[in-house]
């Protein structure tokens, strides 16, 4: 049966559309801009919608067609951000060794210190009781990607098995560790100049405390630490 034009017309607005073209990346780049810029200078409750159309110069319009809401606008932001910023370090797609998590937190740590304002402004979001799940989702598998595929290598070997609770919680440890770190370090309850050390410490100490048998090495790497800090 031939569809009519009204059949054709309600199933044209049912298909989601596309849009690709180059003013729609460029637009999608300064949304993103303006997002991290209030971000910085007023935390995540200035980050409307409003507020980031306005500062990237473009309609509220043309910001849903980017972005399904206020919460995916800034996850993407923030997950966008990190990930460029620790390339741009350097960094590769997850640290498989020790040396290379101790590593990869000297790259972070030089991208929180150049970026002061951002970090303080973050890190006690993630503590929030009211933090979208989306957003605190993000911000702890930026803080799990300091450790992975190391830490999923370890805990798949016999003698160091998890159950699934068992990691989440392992997890969360990690996380919890880091953003309180850097929460301090930035509002000056640690000394800044240690902070590099002060999360290679708490995120190494999180593992080597829960998993049944840790390394040898693991376990030197924590000890060395401890004494840098003390």
């Amino acid at each position: 049966m031939k569809k009519t034009n009204s059949t054709r017309a309600s199933a044209g607005r049912n298909t989601p559309r596309t849009y690709q073209s180059k003013a729609m990346v460029e637009r999608r780049a300064r949304i993103i801009a303006a997002t991290l810029e209030i971000l910085e200078e007023s935390g995540i409750s200035g980050a409307t919608t409003r507020n980031v159309s306005d500062r990237a110069g473009v309609a509220l319009r043309t910001l849903y067609l980017q972005f399904e809401n206020r919460e995916a606008m800034i996850g993407t932001a923030i997950k966008e951000f990190f990930y460029q910023s620790i390339g741009e370090e350097g960094a590769g797609a997850g640290p498989e060794t020790i040396e290379e998590i101790l590593s990869r937190i000297d790259r972070l740590t030089r991208i929180i210190k150049r970026k002061r304002q951002y970090s303080r402004e973050l890190a006690p979001v993630y503590f929030s009781s009211s933090l979208d799940t989306g957003i605190y989702a993000i911000l702890r598998d930026i803080a799990i990607s300091h450790v992975t595929p190391f830490l999923d290598k370890l805990v798949a070997q016999e003698r160091n098995l998890l159950t699934p609770a068992e990691l989440h919680y392992l997890h969360t440890l990690i996380a919890n560790a880091e953003y309180s770190i850097i929460d301090d370090a930035m509002n000056g309850r640690l000394p800044e100049q240690k902070l590099g050390t002060f999360l290679k410490l708490g995120v190494l100490a999180s593992i080597a405390g829960f998993i049944p048998n840790p390394p040898g090495e693991l376990l030197e790497t924590v000890r060395k630490l401890r004494a840098l800090v003390g």
